[in-house]
């Protein structure tokens, strides 16, 4: 839009004034609409250690769009319908996240949103020179809750079964028992603080900004990024070797403390290194070859030629305005309509149905129970009256499914233990009352001692064994039905040295028989 087009519509030369006004009216709204999902970015970056750098991410987009502040007024277009339609977009990851109280939506929709208001005021050219600080706003984006919780177990067993390797080259004796590291004389615990996830996150960022800033074909670039990852695993294992040697000659206090929190920024620095080594490799055999300070040149944003949409800028704003007083009133619906919480029996109850087994309550672990934050369980041994057996039995039933509180799979946590999963299928069982059942059944080991294990998510009706199916149904069901309650049955059992595995499938067999027939009254349909 030209200086005299502007003045035809806006007198007295004050287009640029009644632009700014605008700009900032739209970004205050847009904040209105996800001040719930700020709000949630913000309380994740500051209670999760493994997102604290998160704070700076937003900061660095900035950066990036400040130091090529030339190249990206240059690049100012007129405002393109494809910014209504990026607004759209974001307003439906937004009204998602609301039904189902799962914050990554909402999260991911506010980015969008940002991208739909430069395309709005600048064009696609704006869009465009600014794509790379936008899209860097996606690692302050925390994953979901059961994604972390799913990725710090894999990665503790991954960094123990290194560390020890690390620990025998150095001819100290130990052995690994899950996460457990035996020493002997004392135990470490690979604890989910030391799975490397704090390392990873920020590390993961910093990789992609270095290959950014790398001055060389896209598939260099790429394998900067993916050398991220190795790189937290090794020096992560190499930490825990080296907290595991230092315990063997000075004591278990080395393994707390100032000197543990040392030896993390140690790691993370020698991984800066390490990612670096990679740049000077690639340098290295380059041709002709060059110097890996070179390669890393300044953040540049190039400048785009300003694009034409045709339409008035008028139009577009009155366009985006309308579409967000539409959605404000959509969200006001979307969160005043609480999700329905069906009435249910306490689990209190259920052993008393169990004719034939005698019930002896277990108390649930603290930090099980504060990182689950179920609304009722229950955790039982159950012994046959009539024979030999023994059943454990844990039921954990959620009122809604959000803000953290969803099932971590029993697959995650059951390494942590000290077992070690031998087998482990997804089967479907057919109850007498004629209901299907998919479950996990597992087979674990620890030494000389074997236990079998079934389990499954009892959601809304359906019996689901797939972590990411229950995940779908969860979405689908709290849009359709405002409904994410649900809950986690597993059965254990031992396998004796007197019987076979087709005993022990038996006795759980049974058991799940029983339970589908009472559970409909503790986790409604």
């Amino acid at each position: 839009m030209t200086v005299a087009e502007a003045k035809g519509v806006f007198p007295d030369n004050r287009a640029p004034l009644i632009r700014a006004v605008l700009l900032s009216a739209a970004i205050a709204i847009i904040a209105v609409l996800f001040w719930d999902a700020i709000g949630n970015l913000w309380t994740r970056w500051s209670e999760q250690q493994e997102l604290s750098h998160s704070y700076f991410i937003p900061l660095i987009s900035l950066w990036l769009v400040w130091a090529n502040r030339k190249a990206v007024a240059e690049s100012v277009g007129e405002p393109s319908w494809a910014g209504i339609w990026l607004f759209a977009l974001s307003s439906l990851f937004l009204l998602i996240g609301q039904l189902t109280h799962i914050f990554v939506f909402q999260h991911v929709g506010l980015i969008v949103a940002i991208a739909g208001l430069i395309a709005a005021f600048g064009g696609l050219s704006l869009l465009r020179a600014t794509a790379v600080p936008v899209a860097f706003l996606f690692f302050a984006v925390p994953p979901p809750y059961w994604v972390i919780t799913v990725l710090s177990w894999k990665f503790q067993q991954i960094s123990s079964v290194a560390g020890v390797a690390m620990i025998r080259m150095m001819d100290i004796p130990v052995y690994l028992s899950g996460n457990i590291i035996d020493l002997g004389s004392y135990k470490l615990q690979v604890a989910e603080a030391c799975s490397g996830l704090r390392y990873l996150f920020p590390f993961l960022s910093l990789g992609v900004m270095t290959a950014y800033l790398f001055r060389g074909p896209l598939w260099q670039r790429l394998i900067i990024v993916a050398a991220t990852i190795p790189i937290t695993i090794v020096m992560n294992s190499f930490r825990i070797a080296a907290t595991g040697v230092l315990v063997q000659a000075y004591g278990p206090e080395q393994a707390e403390g100032a000197l543990h929190l040392f030896e993390g920024w140690v790691v993370f620095l020698l991984c800066l290194l390490l990612l670096f080594f990679v740049v000077a490799l690639l340098c290295f055999f380059a041709r002709p070859r060059r110097n890996p300070f070179d390669a890393l040149g300044a953040p540049e944003l190039h400048a785009v030629k300003p694009s034409r949409s045709g339409v008035s800028r008028p139009i577009i704003t009155g366009a985006l305005f309308a579409s967000m007083a539409a959605i404000l009133a959509l969200s006001q619906i979307t969160t005043t309509d609480a999700l329905t919480i069906p009435e249910r029996s306490k689990f209190a109850s259920v052993p008393e149905q169990l004719t034939g087994w005698r019930a002896e309550i277990r108390p649930m672990d603290p930090s099980v129970a504060q990182v689950l934050g179920a609304d009722d369980t229950l955790v039982a041994d159950l012994y046959s009256t009539k024979k030999n057996e023994l059943i454990n039995i844990y039921l954990a039933y959620l009122d809604a499914q959000r803000d953290g509180r969803s099932w971590h799979s029993p697959r995650q946590c059951i390494p942590g233990g000290g077992w070690q999963i031998s087998s482990h299928e997804i089967l479907t069982h057919v109850t007498p009352g004629g209901k299907t059942v998919h479950f996990n059944r597992l087979v674990i080991q620890n030494r000389d001692y074997t236990q079998l294990v079934y389990y499954w998510y009892d959601q809304r009706g359906r019996k689901v064994a797939n972590e990411f199916v229950m995940k779908f149904w969860l979405i689908y069901d709290a849009i359709t039905r405002k409904r994410s309650d649900g809950a986690l049955v597993r059965l254990i059992t031992p396998v004796l040295e007197s019987e076979g595995m087709d005993d022990a499938d038996k006795r759980l067999g049974d058991m799940m028989d029983r339970l589908e027939a009472i559970l409909p009254a503790y986790v409604p349909d």
